[in-house]
């Protein structure tokens, strides 16, 4: 008898001390100290979990263990696509679902999905494996072809990020300053940006006008923290918001409040599509939080559903 008790005990013990087995990407420049990879390490093994580690510096996802249960990546928006769009080109025995530590400057990813922002909240909320599909935006070309998760758009923010990577950023900067210094410039665009001409054929429909910003969002957010849309990232749908060259007051008058510290209402409602044909001539497109060129001014933006788990923690 007493041996049997033993033994129970033994196995009450093993159940209680197994780790769950995870691998970590972790983008060792972002966030503060207490984001080193040493710290995360041992946060994420008091948590209940065994880490294989690897900086997103690397090369990433080369090998997946089988007894992988999520892949977690540690960083801001940028690590999170890259780890994503790298998972995509992977055999389905890469697949996991992705827990999300959110280390970035305006982590828009996180917040839409609503994700924990305190580290250890956040990693024993895994427990309740809790997920949510995550779609996948595509605009192509006859030529290219770009995946999005945040947004894809035209007009002001390619033009604020491009502004943004001209500027000198200080080591010592605080995100906040950053994010508050890209406030300002959208200000300043808004009330400068020359009109785009462009065609926009959704829906059955076609709408020929200036803009000064099209976005296809797949999220709520975009850039320096900004909800522009309640978009949900899961429904096979993109959030169409296009701001017409008439509509400028409108926006100035949004962007003064933000500068003020208010948080207003994004003024113009988005309209949810499945699919868009854009016409238009400028060379200057961003994809999530990157700029790029394209000589070809006909984009085909549509949407690949549910093609990523993310582990929620709420």
């Amino acid at each position: 008898m007493l041996l049997l008790l033993t033994l129970n005990e033994n196995r009450l013990f093993a159940m209680k001390i197994e780790q769950t087995k995870i691998q970590l990407i972790h983008n060792p420049t972002a966030g503060a100290e207490e984001h080193e990879a040493e710290h995360l390490l041992e946060m994420l093994k008091s948590s209940g979990y065994r880490c294989n580690y690897a900086s997103s510096k690397k090369k990433i996802l080369k090998k997946i263990a089988t007894d992988v249960k999520y892949i977690t990546v540690a960083g801001g928006d940028g690590t999170v696509r890259k780890v994503i769009l790298a998972m995509l080109d992977k055999k389905l025995k890469f697949k996991r679902p992705i827990a999300i530590l959110p280390l970035g400057t305006a982590n828009n990813i996180a917040s839409s999905l609503k994700i924990e922002e305190n580290l250890r909240l956040n990693a024993e909320s895994w427990k309740k494996e809790k997920l949510q599909k995550l779609d996948i935006g595509v605009a192509k070309t006859r030529k290219d072809e770009e995946h999005f998760i945040e947004s894809f758009g035209f007009g002001l923010f390619p033009a604020l990020i491009k502004w943004m990577d001209e500027q000198p950023r200080a080591e010592s900067e605080e995100p906040e300053d950053e994010v508050k210094q890209a406030h300002n410039a959208l200000l300043h665009l808004t009330k400068h940006y020359e009109p785009l001409k462009a065609s926009l054929l959704y829906d059955g429909k076609e709408v020929n006008d200036e803009f000064i910003m099209i976005e296809l969002l797949n999220i709520s957010r975009l850039g320096p923290k900004l909800q522009l849309a309640k978009a949900d990232p899961g429904d096979g749908m993109l959030e169409l918001v296009a701001v017409r060259a008439k509509q400028r007051p409108i926006l100035i008058k949004y962007f003064e409040d933000i500068v003020a510290g208010k948080k207003p209402v994004f003024p113009i409602k988005s309209i949810p599509i499945n699919q868009i044909k854009i016409a238009l001539e400028t060379k200057d497109i961003h994809v999530d939080d990157e700029l790029k060129e394209s000589k070809l001014h006909t984009w085909i933006v549509d949407v690949l559903p549910n093609m990523v788990d993310i582990v929620l923690t709420s």
